[in-house]
């Protein structure tokens, strides 16, 4: 079973201001919405996603285990709007090769630079947004489905909609621990995209897609494509 969270931050709190500005810490919040011993599956993860539009700010939560969010709601939500939680099963049941579903995605869009011999050299981020688009229509195959086209112009029917750059730090366990500053590049897009395989598509829903994901990458969610 998968589920599907909604809960809705309030940012004049100093707690939600801390989890909004460090996505290691909202990170430990969101895996704190689950028991220690939850079990760990290849085929499904914990994703999460944070959208801010204008004023508000909605943390989005994917996981194979219903979450409790009453500390994320005591600590950093609003008293009248507590968190919502809906299984996932019938979205995943519904879809099918050849559909056409409207999507937002935050990814971390990277490419490895080639060394000698054919191997993979430095990870380095794709900068501007006409290269992050890029990189997107490029993975989209790897996932399970294509950006769809504008009818008239053949342009790909998907934005870079915001772009930031999200800067921490992080403890390396091979190097005794040692502290090192991390800057983690997000895009999120908006779009209309097409089922090609539709397994392969449900697995890239379920796992997450690129890297950054323990970071608030990761986690595409559908809509209506007329909504």
């Amino acid at each position: 079973m998968t589920y599907f969270s909604r809960i809705l931050l309030n940012p004049q709190r100093r707690e939600a201001r801390k989890l909004i500005a460090s996505p290691q810490a909202m990170h430990a919040a969101v895996l704190a919405s689950f028991p220690p011993d939850s079990p760990v599956s290849k085929d499904s993860r914990v994703l999460w996603r944070l959208d801010i539009q204008g004023a508000s700010y909605t943390l989005y939560i994917q996981s194979p285990e219903e979450p409790d969010l009453r500390h994320l709601q005591e600590s950093s939500g609003w008293e009248s709007r507590p968190g919502e939680t809906a299984p996932l099963g019938k979205l995943l049941n519904k879809l099918e090769k050849g559909q056409s579903w409207g999507f937002r995605f935050t990814g971390n869009p990277v490419k490895s630079l080639p060394v000698a011999d054919g191997k993979r050299g430095k990870v380095v981020p794709h900068v501007t947004a006409e290269q992050q688009l890029g990189w997107l229509l490029h993975k989209a195959e790897q996932w399970g489905f294509t950006i769809a086209q504008d009818p008239e112009t053949a342009q790909p029917l998907a934005n870079v909609i915001g772009r930031n750059d999200q800067r921490f730090s992080r403890r390396n366990p091979h190097e005794d621990g040692a502290l090192h500053s991390v800057t983690l590049r997000q895009a999120q897009f908006d779009g209309v995209l097409v089922i090609t395989d539709v397994d392969l598509f449900k697995k890239s829903l379920l796992t997450g897609m690129g890297k950054g994901k323990a970071y608030g990458c990761g986690l595409l969610t559908l809509r209506n494509v007329l909504s």
